[in-house]
């Protein structure tokens, strides 16, 4: 049996005397608040960073190896909260096969090997798939299932199963259940419903670790503020502004827009055989977009924003044909939020990189009012300066946030905007976008929870297919085929 011992490690100013014991075979959830130091703890494990004190030993049977001669890259796992980062290969095989090969594996049981763990994680057909044609969940399965086949003692999962529709989530929770016997695991996460599944509980506070032991022991500390939750946020419903009447006209960006007149039309189009649409949608809607992993929900987003262009058929967007001329158009007018959104980032600083459209001179003055725009995402006036790489993934998902909604464009692409915030984050930034009755959203969620109380309609994408598409009063007569479909209800 393996332990890793950590005692009293110390990075900057994030970790403040860290210590526990992290036994083979043990299932860890490990919480706190954006910013808290989670990330980083997950690095210095793996050997991607150094702690600046305290130390990292390891123990065979009570044994103490050498750490400086451990191999940790097979001792400790280590799944990202962006998969993207962690592709090497240039196909799905090469990618599940890497790892295999420089243990020393047969090629030939490699190429079984990788066919079957493609299997095990749904991506049977996709082996010779470029990884960046895959979707964010699928990316996740991928390294996740790539990591786990190289049975590591140690397996840390950094917010590792987000991107996943429930069917996805319980594929992998399954794969990481079968291993637990010879693979400890640290699951960093926001989500309560995961946390209840590990054997024991850690709170990140102030930079050192609170053991709340078992999950049930919870409630007990239920009021602490560093605890946060994934759980369904509601908001006061004397809060939500109620929809403008359907013929109101309202200003946006300078324009007048009459409301119910259509904003998106796809005119039986067809985008290289991964998305056909004949969908309608109307100024001042809040279309909620669920499906699978994999489905063509953020393929649907990047066609209502031109980044793909339909081979049949054709897009009309606030009454213009979408054309290769025309799209400079249709962006002044829309806004895409990636998935992973944190991994986009081009400013030099938080400040330049949201208001990275504005002149030089107006970026050299930060006005109270600039500033203060910050502190609605939950961003504190001391990090404007601070680079976005320097932040952790919860406070860059807030920057790309703030980035996109700054100038308020007409139409909102929204792919997973909650992604990797705590619960705190979660409900300031379903209160914003409760308050925004006049635009016109399309939200894609894997959870129905985060967009009942404010959407309109809610399409379901399948195979690049709406095949559902019902008023959001309705959507309990479709339970059951949205939880067919791995959505959250």
């Amino acid at each position: 049996m393996k332990v890793l011992q950590v005692q009293n490690i110390r990075y900057s100013n994030i970790l403040n005397g860290v210590d526990f014991d992290w036994h083979q075979g043990e299932i860890i959830a490990l919480m706190g608040a954006n910013g808290s130091g989670k990330s980083t703890l997950a690095r210095i494990l793996s050997g991607l960073i150094e702690p600046q004190g305290g130390e990292i030993s390891l123990t065979l049977d009570g044994i103490v190896c050498n750490w400086n001669k451990v191999n940790r890259w097979q001792e400790i796992g280590f799944v990202g909260q962006h998969p993207r980062r962690q592709t090497i290969g240039a196909t799905v095989a090469e990618e599940l096969g890497f790892g295999l090969l420089n243990l020393g594996m047969d090629s030939r049981l490699v190429r079984n090997k990788v066919r079957e763990l493609a299997a095990s994680v749904g991506l049977e057909g996709k082996e010779d798939q470029s990884p960046a044609t895959l979707s964010g969940g699928e990316r996740q399965r991928l390294v996740t299932v790539a990591i786990l086949a190289l049975q590591p003692s140690f397996l840390i999962l950094d917010e590792a199963l987000t991107m996943l529709d429930m069917r996805a989530q319980t594929t992998v929770l399954d794969l990481l259940f079968k291993a637990r016997a010879e693979t400890g695991q640290l699951w960093i996460t926001h989500d309560l419903e995961l946390a209840r599944l590990a054997d024991r509980l850690l709170v990140i506070e102030n930079g050192k670790l609170v053991d709340m032991g078992r999950f049930n022991d919870y409630s007990a500390h239920n009021e602490r503020g560093s605890i946060d939750s994934h759980a369904e946020v509601h908001v006061n419903s004397t809060s939500l502004v109620t929809k403008h009447s359907r013929t109101e006209i309202v200003g946006v960006q300078g324009q007048n827009v009459l409301l119910d007149q259509p904003v998106l039309e796809w005119k039986q189009t067809n985008y290289e055989s991964r998305l056909c649409l004949n969908m309608l949608v109307k100024a001042g809607e809040f279309i909620a977009i669920v499906g699978p992993s994999g489905s063509g929900k953020t393929t649907l987003l990047e066609s209502a924003i031109g980044l793909i262009l339909a081979t049949e058929g054709q897009l009309i967007a606030c009454g213009e044909a979408i054309t290769k001329t025309s799209l400079n158009t249709l962006r002044r007018k829309t806004r895409l939020l990636l998935q992973e959104a944190g991994e986009y980032l081009i400013g030099r600083s938080v400040y330049h990189e949201i208001y990275y459209g504005d002149s030089r001179r107006d970026l050299k003055i930060k006005t109270p009012e600039k500033l203060s725009f910050l502190k609605d995402f939950g961003l504190s006036v001391s990090m404007a300066d601070v680079a976005p790489e320097r932040l952790s993934g919860g406070e860059r998902q807030k920057v790309a946030l703030a980035a996109a909604l700054r100038t308020l464009p007409e139409v909102l692409l929204l792919d997973e905007p909650l992604l990797g915030l705590d619960a705190t984050s979660r409900a300031g930034i379903q209160k914003m976008i409760s308050e925004w009755g006049e635009r016109t959203i399309l939200y894609v969620t894997h959870d129905l929870r985060e967009v009942l109380q404010y959407a309109d309609r809610i399409w379901l994408v399948e195979n690049g297919n709406v095949v559902l598409d019902c008023a959001i009063q309705r959507w309990q007569e479709h339970q059951e085929q949205f939880q067919a479909a791995g959505v959250r209800c």
